[in-house]
């Protein structure tokens, strides 16, 4: 799984007009062609007319965030959780967004995902995806600053459910091959943050507890 994938959120238990399930059937069309600035432009046209439509603003942010426009993207979701702070989609896609942005912030993705993780249905396609980037985050900040115990515990827990729901996924050998490296070289509880510096080394151990 190397590619970074965006899934449509169901919005059964939201109500909304006839001509903004229009707009919204029309936008998530062009979403599904890889036209997000002709998309961008219907969503916007529906705000318009309902500017407090969460669902239409919520895929306005998908296709920003397609387009690379984060920063837009980002107020936007700030403005949806402001309203609704369970509100899955934004909650998703501020995951999404903090992850695939060219200055990304795994952290900041990592609240996002762990927000959504449980309201996402554990037996939907989108389930394995929370698993993968929260997992992912992880790793990427193993490299970068370290990991507590708790947090390099929380990364093995997600890899791991994340290779059950997707034992054929492309990258499945990488993922199960770093997984055990991690398990066989892993510190103890005893030491505050551990650093990986190379690919190939998952045993050097850079900051301890004072």
């Amino acid at each position: 799984m190397k590619k970074i994938f965006f899934l449509l959120i169901l919005f059964s238990n939201f109500a909304f007009s006839q001509n903004s399930a229009a707009l919204l059937d029309e936008g998530n069309e062009l979403i599904s062609m890889n036209k997000f600035s002709e998309a961008e432009k219907i969503f916007r046209k529906g705000l318009q007319e309902t500017p407090n439509d969460l669902i239409l603003k919520s895929q306005l942010v998908l296709t920003l965030i397609s387009q690379e426009k984060n920063e837009e993207a980002e107020t936007l979701i700030t403005e949806i959780l402001n309203i609704h702070p369970d509100f899955t989609a934004a909650l998703w896609y501020g995951g999404i967004n903090n992850f695939n942005n060219h200055q990304p912030d795994y952290r900041k993705a990592i609240e996002y995902f762990e927000k959504a993780y449980h309201l996402i249905d554990a037996n939907s396609g989108q389930f394995f995806g929370v698993n993968y980037y929260i997992g992912r985050s992880y790793r990427k900040l193993l490299y970068r600053e370290g990991l507590t115990y708790n947090e390099v515990e929380r990364m093995l827990e997600t890899y791991k459910k994340y290779i059950e729901l997707q034992p054929n996924a492309e990258d499945i050998i990488d993922a199960k091959s770093f997984v055990k490296k991690v398990e066989e070289k892993r510190p103890g509880k005893n030491v505050g943050k551990w650093i990986i510096t190379s690919d190939q080394n998952v045993g050097d151990l850079l900051k301890k507890k004072e």
